[in-house]
């Protein structure tokens, strides 16, 4: 086993077990799960120790940081790696956005023009990731990140000036 995939499995391994105490992991939220056009869950079970997400008590900046972590861990893998891990984060990355736009819907808030482009050029990046190859994929990471990476900051800065 290399040391990225060793990385990677006891990188899981924790945040499986943080998951399992985080709070909110209860059989009434196990059955709250809908699904947007993409496919993600959400219901915001803990995906990947991202916490639980049902109010913006702390769940999207918690969120946040948990994709921060897990794109800062993607930013050095080869591209084998990134594909290995494919499936959890288009999971992630899907959850995030369905968060994110229903926290704004709550809120009564509109997207604007950056909102929806940034948005739409990372659902095209979640939908052509698994036809990519593994050197396709390593290409594409550092402009998906970015676009990842803006559209957390553009919802912080947007949360920021609205209070629930």
């Amino acid at each position: 086993m290399n040391k990225t995939r060793r990385l990677m499995v006891l990188t899981l391994a924790a945040v499986l077990s943080l998951a399992g105490c985080a709070p909110g992991d209860d059989a009434e939220s196990a059955g709250d799960e809908s699904r947007d056009g993409m496919g993600s869950v959400e219901g915001m079970q803990d995906m990947g120790g991202m916490g639980d997400m049902a109010g913006m008590d702390g769940g999207s900046m918690d969120m946040m940081a948990g994709m921060r972590t897990h794109m800062e861990m993607m930013r050095g893998m080869s591209g084998d790696s990134v594909q290995s891990m494919l499936a959890t984060h288009r999971q992630m990355m899907g959850n995030m956005i369905a968060q994110m736009n229903r926290e704004m819907r709550d809120m009564n808030m509109a997207a604007d023009a950056s909102w929806t482009a940034t948005v739409d050029s990372l659902r095209v990046d979640l939908t052509t990731m698994p036809d990519m190859d593994p050197a396709e994929l390593q290409a594409l990471m550092p402009g998906h990140n970015r676009r990842a990476m803006r559209l957390m900051e553009m919802h912080r800065t947007m949360m920021a000036g609205k209070q629930m």
